[in-house]
């Protein structure tokens, strides 16, 4: 999976506007869900795993954490089922275009709106399609209660107060690792 600012197959620090060093990974342990997604934006849109997890916010509230990686990502146990479209009609490939396109391309502009307005819309969206499956079990998703997890972000959305699950802002990424826990 590549992200804004990469090709595929290459390598390049991630860099945050205005800055010359790549955005701190966020870390975590506690609940993820895993979901399949992708399609919907095209037939050569290929296929997602969406990692939904959220964390305290320092100042108050909640950031919801959405990283993305391909079905073939090495700490996916195939056990999951992930790497398999669920459905004949799910797309069988890996995504290679970065989950915002995937968002931006399922959510055109409305008429004069504003760049911030559209940031926040395909925030939402996003975190509409990684939250979903935790909200109503999917076949294509996986609920893991506790395990450790690297994130590397790109993009940080801020959320006013009441938008969305009392989430005040949608951090999304990259995943690193994974690593499920015993409870």
């Amino acid at each position: 999976m590549s992200t804004p600012g990469r090709t595929a197959g290459k390598r390049r620090p991630l860099r945050a506007a205005g800055s010359t060093t790549a955005p701190d990974p966020i870390l975590g342990t506690g609940r993820v869900t895993l979901a399949r997604t992708g399609g919907g934006a095209g037939p050569d849109w290929g296929a997602y795993i969406l990692l939904y997890t959220s964390q305290p916010q320092p100042g108050g509230g909640r950031a919801a954490i959405i990283a993305t990686t391909a079905p073939d990502h090495p700490d996916l146990n195939p056990a999951w089922g992930l790497h398999q479209p669920a459905t004949r009609y799910a797309d069988p490939g890996t995504a290679t275009r970065p989950l915002w396109d995937y968002a931006a391309a399922a959510n055109t502009p409305q008429g004069r709106e504003p760049a911030d307005r559209y940031e926040l819309r395909l925030a939402l969206y996003l975190l509409g399609a990684a939250l979903a499956p935790r909200l109503v079990p999917h076949p294509a998703a996986v609920d893991l209660p506790t395990a450790a997890w690297e994130v590397a972000p790109y993009r940080t959305i801020h959320v006013p107060p009441g938008t969305n699950a009392a989430h005040t802002a949608v951090r999304i990424g990259r995943l690193v690792t994974l690593t499920p826990k015993e409870s």
